[in-house]
């Protein structure tokens, strides 16, 4: 792999070249040079060790990826006219010269924001992606450059801090200690007010019973991401648990985006701080058919990206993206009801949690969402 002037690590490690071979029984893995997607992007081809030179599969990290293919933006505007350059050459050069029949096994997959509309299957042939690939059916370098960075979604925040934290080898590996606090404890740490609450159960469970000014962030491994685009990183993080042995699952996926600090967790959940008597919120879900027509009280708010609203979105709905919330919410009245929706709910219920420990009062999510929208065939504007 040729050298890389702007990436240092800080950690002691072995150089991989393009080309370098490693077997492992009947498989060997040879390494490939990828830049575009990064400047130090390496992909492994896959063959029989008695067959090296016939690849049978590909793991292609974040270069080549399921309908679409790895952002070139991730290091600046500078930086990607460089690399956009490189991705071509990867993609059209390297990728597209391998056999139709290859396996293609890439890191990320559909919701990743490293690629704009990635399709959701696993895994893909180079044939396929060859005929169905829109980033694959340019002829010049001018026309690749125009779709690729004309179709970027927005960059999520947290990228350059973690870039940075992975070339230092800021890798923590052992989940931290987190303090298991009884109902008084909890609400006293919720007193001092130095801790961001966040309530990892999912929708269903938020929207009946929540503790005043929780963000719910439902665990699943959407989490990672979305904790941290919304969280600051400094903050220490008190937890909710749908139940106390999830521990450990929420850790691992807060930990993947750098979060290491957290004052405690509620011992028991909410059925302790039910049981103590202690204040309650609570969401409304809103179902998709009380929103239809234009007769509807509510301020439909659609949190989705940018390419799934051009793509289709509920009519009169407001749009601002999730992690833009923060800042825009003064675009909403504060006096009518609210709706938000997203693709499933997910993110919906992230936003509407926002609003809820902002001074909303009559706010919601809507359930299915999109999903539910399109499939019961309501109207569509584009």
């Amino acid at each position: 792999m040729r050298p890389v002037a702007e990436t240092h690590y800080g950690y002691e490690h072995q150089e991989i070249h393009d080309g370098d071979r490693l077997t492992m029984g009947s498989v060997t893995l040879t390494a490939r040079a990828t830049p575009g997607h990064t400047p130090e992007h390496t992909a492994f081809v896959l063959s029989e060790t008695k067959r090296v030179d016939e690849p049978y599969a590909v793991l292609s990290g974040g270069s080549l990826l399921i309908n679409a293919a790895g952002r070139c933006d991730l290091l600046g505007p500078e930086a990607a006219q460089r690399l956009i350059v490189d991705q071509f050459k990867t993609l059209y050069s390297f990728f597209l010269g391998l056999p139709d029949h290859v396996i293609i096994h890439p890191t990320h997959a559909h919701g990743s924001p490293c690629g704009v509309d990635i399709g959701d299957r696993l895994s893909s042939t180079v044939g396929y992606e060859r005929r169905h690939n829109d980033y694959l059916q340019h002829k010049d370098i001018d026309s690749f450059s125009a779709f690729a960075l004309g179709h970027l979604s927005a960059k999520p925040s947290y990228y350059s801090r973690l870039k940075e934290a992975n070339a230092a080898g800021d890798g923590e590996i052992s989940p931290p200690a987190v303090p298991a606090l009884v109902v008084a404890e909890f609400n006293k740490a919720l007193a001092a007010d130095t801790s961001r609450l966040v309530d990892t159960r999912k929708l269903h469970g938020f929207a009946g019973g929540h503790i005043a000014g929780a963000l719910n962030i439902g665990g699943a491994a959407e989490l990672s991401m979305w904790a941290g685009w919304m969280l600051d990183i400094h903050r220490p993080i008190l937890l909710v648990l749908d139940q106390d042995a999830d521990l450990a699952m929420i850790l691992a996926l807060f930990m993947r985006t750098g979060f290491k600090r957290f004052t405690g967790y509620l011992v028991g959940g909410m059925k302790a701080w039910d049981n103590a008597g202690m204040p309650l919120e609570f969401m409304n879900p809103v179902p998709i058919h009380a929103i239809k027509g234009p007769s509807g009280i509510h301020q439909i708010l659609d949190v989705r990206a940018d390419d799934e609203w051009k793509a289709g979105h509920i009519p009169g709905a407001i749009h601002i993206f999730l992690p833009e919330l923060s800042t825009k919410m003064a675009q909403l009245d504060k006096t009518r009801p609210v709706a938000a929706y997203c693709a499933t709910g997910y993110r919906a219920s992230i936003a509407a949690s926002l609003l809820k420990a902002n001074g909303f009062h009559d706010v919601g999510c809507v359930p299915g969402s999109w999903q539910a929208w399109t499939k019961a065939n309501l109207p569509v504007e584009a």
